[in-house]
C-alpha cells in the first residue's frame, strides 16, 4: 500500500493547527471569521509555494458544510469546470470550487467561471503563485477577494519541524533529538512541504530500532545532497539552482546561465518565474549601463506568457546570453537604496516652495511655484535650480558606473551641476571610457595608406612622388551588421620650386560608407590644396597648411535603426525608446577643413611629424530641438615619429586623437618594420607589423609590407570587453593598398631622409 507523504499526514484539520498567515487566520483576522461564521466568499490566494495556500483550501473545505470540488489548471480544461458546475447546480448544497494554479488558466477557460461565481452556484477558490493582476481576467478578478500569503518565518518553521518530530517519535516509538535545524531551514527555503520532505527523507534514512535519532546539520545536508532526487521530486533544488543562474547572469557568464537555465527548465520550473528573475536582474545588475537590457528583459516575459513551453526556452536562452554577456551596472539599484535609507533617516522633508504644485490661486498667493524655472525655456534644455529639500541640498544619490554609457551620463551631469554634485571624471574612467566613438572614427589606415583624410595639408606633402591609395574597412560601430566602407586618395605636387623651397600640393578623396541593418549610406567627396614650405639650409623642417571641401550625401531609415544605433545616433527618446522621428532621410551637405602639418628630419632614418585638422563633422547630426543640422566642429590631432632600432629596423610610434563636441577617440602605438637591402633581381621590400591601442576597450594589431613602389597594409580591432558587441566577429577588419610613383631615386646622400619614409 502506497504511503501518504508527510505534508498529507501532518495537514491541519481546524483553524487552530493551522501554521502561519497571523494576518488572515490569527483570532479575529478577516479569513478565519469568514470560516467560523460560515460566510465564504470567492477568493484568490496568491503566495510562494509551500506557504499553505492548498492547505487553507482544504481547511474551509472541511469545516464547511459544503460539497468540495478540487481542480488543477495543470491538467483540467473547460469540459471539466463545466462538469463541476452541472453537478453544483444538481446539489442543494453550498459547492466551494478549488483550482491550484488558476494562473495557468487561458482566457477561454477563466471566462467559463464567469457565470457559475457571478450566479453564486459555486464559491471559487483559486491559488496562484503569479501575481493575479496580470494573470487573472478583469472580470473574474473583480468577483474575489485578493488574499496574500507571506513566506513563512523561523518561528512557524521551527514549529513544523516539531510537530513532525512528534509525528515520527510516536510512529517510530523511539526519541528523535534535533540538536540544529538551520540545515533544514536553509533547505526549506521558507516551503513547508519542502521542509517536511526533508524532515521525512532524513529522518527514514536514519531510522534504526530502539536508537535515538540525532539531526544535525552536517547529517542532514549529507542526506539531502546524497538524495537530492528524492527529496525534490523534480530533481532541483529551487533556491540554489535559482541563486546560481541569477550570479551567473550578474558574473557575465553566458555559459554558465544557460547551464543553470537548463537545469531550472528540466526540472520543471515555471518560466515566468525565471523571466521575472530576469527583468529584475536587467533593472538591478545592468541599468542604464545598458538601458535595452530592460527592455529585452520585459519582452521575454510577455512573449513566454504568450506562448509557453517547450518553445519559450528559445527566448529565455537568448533573454539570458543577452543579460549575462552585457556590460554590468547596479548604479540605479544603489541610488535608490541610498535614498530610502535617507527618507528613513530624515523623515517627511518639506519640498521647496518653487517646485511645488499650485492648482489654486491660494497656493500661488502663499508662493507654491513661484520662481519656478522651466528647463525647456533655456539653452540646451537645462537651467540650475534646486530640486532638493534644503537640508540635503547637494546630497548624491546616483554615481553613474564606470562604462560606456553612464560615463556619457557622467559628463552630461558634469556639465550641467557642475561641482555641485561632484560628479567627477577620474584619469581611470578617462583611459578607459572617456575617449568615445561617437566622434570620427580613427582608423590606422590615417598613418599608412590614406593619409589626406588625415589632414588635407598631406597633398602633395611627399615631395616628388605621385600617390594613389585604396582602402576597405569593415568597422565595428554598428550594432547588427558591420559598416563598410570603401575609400579611395589620390595626391601628387602640383608645383615646386626648388627641391626643398616649398611646394603647392592636390589630393583628392572619395569614400562610401554603408551599413545594412539601418540602410545607412554615405556618399563623400572632397579636393584639398596644400602649401608646403622648407626651413632651414637642409630643410630639415617642413611647414604645410592645407584646405578641403566637398560635398556628401547621407541617407538613413530611422524606423530600421536598433535601440543601441538610435542612442549612438543621438536618436534616443528615454520617453519612447523606439523613436519615430526621421523614416527614410537623406539629405546633402557640404563639408569643409584645415589642416597644419609640422615635420622634422634629423637625418634620414630618424623624424618627428605632428599636426592638427579642424573640419565640420562628416557625418551631421539631425538636432532633436529644431528642424536643421546641426554641424559640429571635429578636431584631429596627431603625431608619428620614426627612430632607428638597429641597421634596417625601425620603430615608428604614431598617436591619433580625433575630439569632436564632447565625443573624443585616441588611438596610441606603434608599428616596426625591417627593411631588406636591394639584392640582384630582388626589388627594395620592407615588411613590418604593429600594435595600437584604442581607447575605446581595443587593440588594433597591424601588418605591412612594401615592395617596388606598392605598399600593402592589414589591421584588425580586437574588441576586449562586451559593452559593444558591433559585429559578429567582434571586431573591425580593414586593408589598404598604397602605389607611390617616385620621381626620384632614393638615393640623395647628405639630404633629407627619403619623403615616403615620413609616413
Amino acid at each position: 500500500m502506497k504511503q501518504e507523504p508527510l505534508a498529507e499526514i501532518l495537514r491541519p484539520h481546524n483553524v487552530e493547527d493551522y501554521v502561519g498567515q497571523p494576518h488572515l487566520m490569527g483570532k479575529g483576522a478577516i479569513l478565519r471569521s469568514a470560516i467560523e461564521t460560515q460566510n465564504l466568499h470567492s477568493m484568490i490566494l496568491w503566495g510562494p509555494p509551500g506557504v499553505g495556500k492548498t492547505t487553507l483550501a482544504l481547511l474551509i473545505a472541511q469545516l464547511s458544510d459544503s460539497d468540495f470540488y478540487m481542480l488543477s489548471a495543470v491538467n483540467a480544461g473547460v469540459k471539466e469546470i463545466r462538469q463541476v458546475i452541472e453537478q453544483a447546480e444538481k446539489s442543494e448544497k453550498k459547492a466551494i470550487l478549488f483550482i491550484d494554479e488558476i494562473h495557468r488558466f487561458s482566457k477561454s477557460q477563466q471566462d467559463s467561471l464567469l457565470g457559475a461565481v457571478e450566479r453564486g452556484e459555486v464559491t471559487l477558490i483559486g491559488a496562484t503563485t503569479e501575481n493575479p493582476s496580470f494573470e487573472v481576467i478583469s472580470p473574474l478578478l473583480s468577483r474575489c477577494q485578493v488574499y496574500v500569503l507571506k513566506n513563512l518565518g523561523r518561528a512557524d518553521l521551527e514549529h513544523i519541524i516539531d510537530k513532525a518530530s512528534l509525528y515520527f517519535q510516536e510512529q517510530f516509538q523511539q526519541p528523535i533529538v534535533i540538536e540544529e535545524n538551520e540545515a533544514l531551514l536553509r533547505i526549506s527555503g521558507g516551503d513547508a512541504r519542502k521542509l517536511l520532505n526533508a524532515i521525512e527523507l532524513v529522518i527514514s534514512t536514519l531510522h534504526v530500532t530502539h536508537a535515538p535519532l540525532m539531526l544535525n546539520n552536517e547529517i542532514v545536508q549529507k542526506i539531502i545532497q546524497k538524495n537530492l532526487a528524492i527529496y525534490d521530486k523534480k530533481g532541483e533544488n529551487h533556491y540554489d539552482i535559482i541563486s546560481a543562474f541569477i550570479k551567473s547572469l550578474r558574473g557575465s557568464d553566458p555559459n554558465a546561465a544557460v547551464y543553470w537555465l537548463a537545469r531550472m527548465l528540466e526540472g520543471g520550473e515555471d518560466p515566468l518565474f525565471i523571466a521575472r528573475r530576469m527583468i529584475i536582474l536587467a533593472s538591478e545588475d545592468i541599468g542604464n549601463a545598458n538601458p535595452n537590457a530592460l527592455l529585452l528583459a520585459n519582452n521575454c516575459f510577455q512573449a513566454v506568457h504568450h506562448i509557453g513551453m517547450p518553445e519559450a526556452r528559445i527566448i529565455l536562452s537568448q533573454t539570458a546570453v543577452y543579460l549575462a554577456s552585457s556590460v554590468k551596472s547596479n548604479a540605479s539599484y544603489i541610488a535608490i537604496e541610498e535614498a530610502i535609507s535617507w527618507v528613513k533617516k530624515t523623515g517627511d522633508l518639506p519640498v521647496p516652495l518653487h517646485i511645488r504644485n499650485a492648482p489654486t490661486q491660494l497656493m500661488k498667493d502663499i508662493g507654491y511655484s513661484k520662481n519656478y524655472q522651466y528647463a525647456h525655456n533655456f539653452e540646451n534644455n537645462f537651467v540650475e535650480q534646486e530640486f532638493l529639500p534644503t537640508s540635503i541640498s547637494g546630497k548624491k544619490f546616483y554615481e553613474p558606473g564606470n562604462n560606456l554609457r553612464e560615463n556619457e551620463l557622467r559628463r552630461y551631469l558634469k556639465n550641467c551641476w557642475k561641482d555641485k554634485y561632484k560628479y567627477i571624471i577620474l584619469l581611470l574612467i578617462t583611459f578607459s571610457s572617456f575617449f568615445l566613438s561617437f566622434g570620427q572614427d580613427t582608423h590606422y589606415s590615417q598613418f599608412t595608406a590614406l593619409p589626406f583624410e588625415l589632414n588635407p595639408a598631406f597633398s602633395g606633402f611627399f615631395n616628388g612622388n605621385i600617390r594613389l591609395a585604396t582602402a576597405y574597412r569593415n568597422q565595428w560601430i554598428s550594432v547588427t551588421t558591420p559598416f563598410n566602407t570603401w575609400s579611395l586618395d589620390f595626391d601628387m605636387p602640383l608645383h615646386k620650386r626648388g627641391r626643398y623651397s616649398f611646394l603647392f600640393g592636390l589630393g583628392a578623396n572619395f569614400k562610401v560608407d554603408q551599413a545594412g541593418d539601418s540602410k545607412y549610406r554615405l556618399l563623400q567627396s572632397n579636393l584639398a590644396l596644400s602649401y608646403i614650405q622648407g626651413f632651414g639650409i637642409f630643410k630639415k623642417f617642413k611647414l604645410g597648411i592645407g584646405i578641403s571641401g566637398g560635398f556628401a550625401q547621407q541617407s538613413i531609415n530611422y524606423d530600421a535603426l536598433t535601440f543601441d544605433e538610435q542612442f549612438q545616433h543621438a536618436m534616443f527618446d528615454p520617453n519612447n525608446p523606439v523613436s519615430e522621428f526621421f523614416t527614410n532621410y537623406s539629405y546633402l551637405f557640404f563639408d569643409c577643413g584645415v589642416g597644419v602639418v609640422a615635420h622634422y628630419s634629423l637625418n634620414r632614418e630618424v623624424f618627428f611629424s605632428g599636426g592638427v585638422t579642424v573640419n565640420h563633422l562628416n557625418r551631421p547630426r539631425k538636432s532633436l530641438a529644431v528642424n536643421d543640422i546641426r554641424m559640429d566642429m571635429n578636431t584631429t590631432l596627431f603625431f608619428q615619429s620614426q627612430v632607428i632600432l638597429k641597421t634596417n629596423l625601425y620603430l615608428k610610434p604614431a598617436l591619433l586623437a580625433a575630439l569632436q563636441g564632447q565625443y573624443h577617440e585616441v588611438l596610441l602605438g606603434s608599428t616596426v618594420e625591417y627593411a631588406i637591402a636591394k639584392q640582384k633581381n630582388i626589388p627594395f621590400i620592407t615588411v613590418g607589423g604593429g600594435l595600437f591601442y584604442r581607447f575605446l576597450d581595443a587593440v588594433i594589431v597591424t601588418g605591412s609590407m612594401e615592395w617596388n613602389g606598392f605598399r600593402l597594409g592589414i589591421s584588425y580591432d580586437i574588441n576586449l570587453s562586451t559593452f559593444l558587441k558591433a559585429t559578429r566577429g567582434m571586431g573591425a577588419f580593414e586593408l589598404n593598398l598604397t602605389y607611390i610613383y617616385q620621381k626620384q631615386t632614393r638615393s640623395h646622400k647628405g639630404k633629407e631622409n627619403c619623403p615616403y619614409d615620413l609616413l
